[in-house]
């Protein structure tokens, strides 16, 4: 039996027992109603809190009304069931809660494109407080102050009263809920989330379009807050404004910090241990009704003090401690030509300048950083881009990437023009380029890392990997094989499932170059690439930059300060120096220039 149907067989097992076990254990009094109403409500904040993980923990987005998209999908719940409304069948209600949840989460995600931290917190905030003082409160919408009444589910003539036949309802949902966020972070779309949250520009030079990755991000998560509150509606009964008050929002919050920001097991236990909070405290005295929000607060304090991951954090960090340390930054630079490349690799020859920059003219307010700057990169060689600190070397760095729009001036790369294009379509132009702090999403191992460089080449939809369908699976078999083999190709097997954030910085440059070159682009830009090496590793690289251009055919634009390493292994010099090109040609005619000399080298050095 393949692991494939094994995982299937044990799902189905997972699932019958779901809606099994709840009604057995209700009609032979081993669950009474109050227990299955507290689990219920702690399955209803299961989902509610996958639904913000997907927003905090996954991309990095903060939301602080995130009860209200609960409410969205309560109040549709009652409209599609309710016998004064439509009366439809509750099977109907999810997916169309889900929907609502969905779009008014883009409605709130709009402002995620433009806004982060504080002033995103603030949007979400308004959000909460408008639907429940105005629009949970309009008559033609949620019935006005009385609320809406939401019968629960019927199936021909058995209609699920008692909390325990109802629990199985919810329990099932909330694993169909867990499957798909299951299916997002084994899939390019986890992957994409989590770059965003590492570092939105590093996301973009992997091919990630950031803009669209945040909002789906939002739009994902009110999906699943819909959901989690066609499972609440049914559950309480009767709604209205004061079911879905800010507090709450805060609550969920909580959870979500403490269980762990990404991690879904810790976010749905601590649902289920803060559902069951208020009973537990009861059983201390009279005097502790209505204290587990304090209770949550101080466990709220406590985490971000002591690990701002949750929970989740401090089982990983315990884990790390016992682990052996990671030493060593291995023997050298591996066979960086040995990378896999992709059958998407372009194999037809280029001939001409694959980059030309004219004229660029980059300003900061008052300051010029970049002064019409020209270069011509031709196809086949190592371009090297030198000047003193302050040049405006990684300012021109950023505008052929994307990351910078020039005031003046053009970018074509291939013959085409990119100026106005974005850094993820540069990226899928082919251009690939490393930053000078490491563009690695740190928190994930290396093989996640060689997956997320990949992302443009997951040409699956969104919809096929939320549900597993189509052409997912067969993609994510060749991406993983083929960062497997980048991994023996780097030599780094025994990190293959280390986070990258425990490697040495020089393990990280090597993981970082694997990455830009594990998609074959046609230009290769390095952002001082030798930083942080040992002197025995930087000759290394001297060979493996000429491996990249003699057996992958590839063009490298390079920033480097180490000088021994420019001057052995470029073709041609750029110098920059206070914005301006000052020299540019071969090694030889640059190096004895006399305004580089008195830029730059200081004193006339040998080719």
């Amino acid at each position: 039996m393949d692991e494939v149907m094994r995982r299937r067989l044990t799902l189905l097992a997972v699932a019958v027992a779901v809606l099994a076990l709840p009604p057995v254990l209700g009609r032979m009094g081993l669950l009474s109603s109050e227990q299955g109403f507290v689990l219920g409500r702690g399955a209803c904040f299961a989902a509610a809190a996958l639904a913000l993980n997907m927003v905090m923990g996954y991309a990095g987005q903060i939301s602080l009304g995130h009860f209200s998209l609960l409410g969205v999908g309560a109040f549709t719940t009652g409209i599609i069931t309710g016998a004064d409304h439509l009366a439809l069948p509750y099977v109907i209600a999810i997916p169309v809660s889900a929907m609502a949840g969905a779009a008014v989460a883009f409605l709130v995600g709009l402002p995620a494109l433009r806004l982060r931290g504080l002033y995103l917190a603030i949007v979400t905030i308004g959000f909460a407080y408008a639907m429940q003082a105005s629009v949970f409160r309009a008559r033609a919408i949620t019935g006005g102050s009385g609320g809406v009444e939401v019968p629960r589910p019927l199936i021909n003539t058995f209609q699920f009263l008692r909390n325990g036949d109802y629990l199985a309802i919810v329990l099932f949902v909330l694993l169909v809920v867990w499957l798909v966020d299951v299916n997002v972070t084994r899939t390019r779309l986890g992957r994409a989330f989590q770059a965003v949250k590492a570092s939105e520009p590093v996301a973009a030079s992997f091919g990630v379009d950031v803009a669209r990755h945040k909002l789906l991000a939002f739009v994902l998560s009110g999906a699943f807050a819909g959901i989690a509150g066609a499972m609440y509606a049914p559950l309480v009964g009767t709604i209205s404004a004061s079911s879905f008050t800010y507090n709450l929002s805060l609550v969920l919050v909580i959870v979500v910090v403490i269980g762990g920001l990404g991690s879904r097991a810790g976010v749905v236990a601590a649902a289920f241990i803060f559902a069951e909070l208020p009973e537990l405290l009861e059983l201390f005295g009279e005097g502790f009704r209505g204290t587990d929000q304090v209770v949550g607060a101080l466990g709220l304090m406590l985490a971000v003090r002591n690990h701002p991951g949750g929970f989740a954090q401090a089982m990983r960090e315990r884990r790390e401690k016992k682990a052996a340390p990671v030493e060593g930054s291995g023997a050298g630079i591996p066979q960086l030509s040995a990378l896999p490349r992709p059958t998407a690799a372009s194999v037809v020859p280029v001939h001409g300048d694959v980059l030309e920059v004219s004229n660029v003219t980059v300003r900061f307010g008052g300051i010029t950083a970049v002064d019409g700057a020209s270069l011509s990169v031709p196809h086949n060689t190592i371009m090297g881009l030198i000047g003193p600190n302050g040049a405006g070397k990684t300012t021109l760095f950023n505008v052929v990437s994307g990351f910078v729009t020039p005031q003046d001036g053009s970018v074509k790369l291939l013959g085409r023009d990119v100026t106005t294009l974005a850094p993820h379509a540069r990226a899928a132009a082919g251009m690939g380029r490393t930053f000078q702090g490491i563009g690695l999403a740190k928190d994930l191992t290396v093989t996640e890392n060689l997956l997320l460089a990949q992302h443009r080449l997951a040409e699956y939809s969104a919809g096929e990997a939320l549900v597993g369908i189509g052409r997912t699976w067969a993609v994510e078999r060749t991406l993983r094989e083929r960062a497997r083999e980048a991994v023996a190709a780097l030599g780094f097997e025994r990190f293959e499932e280390t986070p990258v954030r425990l490697l040495s910085h020089g393990q990280q440059r090597i993981v970082e170059i694997g990455c830009v070159l594990v998609t074959s682009p046609e230009l290769v830009m390095l952002d001082e690439p030798s930083a942080g090496m040992a002197p025995g590793a930087a000759e290394d690289l001297a060979l493996r930059l000429r491996d990249i251009r003699d057996e992958l055919g590839r063009t490298v634009l390079l920033i480097e300060h180490n000088l021994p390493l420019v001057l052995d292994v470029c073709d041609q010099l750029t110098v920059l120096a206070t914005g301006r090109v000052i020299a540019s040609g071969t090694v030889d005619e640059v190096a004895r220039q006399a305004d580089v000399v008195d830029a730059y080298l200081g004193e006339a050095v040998p080719a």
